[in-house]
């Protein structure tokens, strides 16, 4: 009959030594997991539109049919704020579609009930000159907003066209690499509602002028080169 080990001759290192490896193995994962997702929750679409403009830079650009544009701008906002969406219909729409005749797509009145929301967003994109965000705080967090400016990139990589606009309701972003990149590559493509009724009339006649005029002619001469095949 064969000998049994005894349990006196057990090597109780080794097993202390697996014990570490796995607990070492396993610490390693659970923390370059949480790395991970925390930083894909608050660097997701910094990270992506560098991304996008670094490989449009190492690829190059190709000029796609697209067809005449039906809106001068989409407006992408929080459509359930009601503070947003009162200050889009009352004071935007007013000053730009029935004083200064510049259609907008707006989601609560020219989107196609029953169509999926990627369809209504890609198609209001597509078919608008410019597509002017109108960021909050909360606004800027949610997945839509990371759509809609994912395909207004799209257009950027497809059609070499600029479509940007960003208005900004609140301070948000201040401390996104976005937005400062945003604001050196096309800094008047980023505004900012004023506080004060004395300059809000110069507000509007600036959005105006910066809607019907195409972004890169807007673009800084220093960084111009950088980012266009012209």
């Amino acid at each position: 009959m064969p000998e049994q080990p005894l349990l006196i001759n057990f090597d109780i290192q080794q097993c202390g030594n697996e014990a570490f490896t796995y607990y070492i193995i396993t610490s390693s994962f659970i923390f370059v997991f949480m790395f991970v997702t925390m930083a894909a929750h608050l660097f997701y679409w910094d990270a992506f539109y560098i991304f996008y403009l670094l490989k449009a830079k190492l690829k190059g650009y190709s000029s796609l049919h697209s067809p005449q544009s039906v809106y001068d701008a989409f407006v992408a906002y929080d459509a359930t704020d009601p503070y947003v969406s009162e200050w889009v219909m009352e004071k935007l729409v007013v000053k730009l579609e029935e004083e200064g005749e510049n259609p907008l797509c707006l989601e609560e009145r020219d989107w196609f009930p029953g169509t999926p929301l990627l369809d209504n967003l890609s198609h209001s994109i597509r078919n608008s000159r410019k597509t002017l965000f109108v960021l909050t705080a909360d606004y800027v967090k949610t997945g839509m907003f990371k759509m809609a400016m994912y395909l207004a990139h799209q257009r950027l990589l497809d059609e070499n066209i600029d479509v940007i606009l960003v208005l900004m309701l609140e301070p948000v972003l201040q401390h996104s690499p976005f937005l400062r990149l945003r604001k050196r590559l096309c800094d008047k493509s980023v505004m900012v509602w004023p506080k004060t009724t004395a300059a809000q009339s110069w507000f509007w006649q600036n959005l105006k002028n910066i809607i019907n005029v195409d972004n890169e002619f807007l673009y800084n001469k220093t960084y111009i080169h950088y980012f266009t095949s012209r």
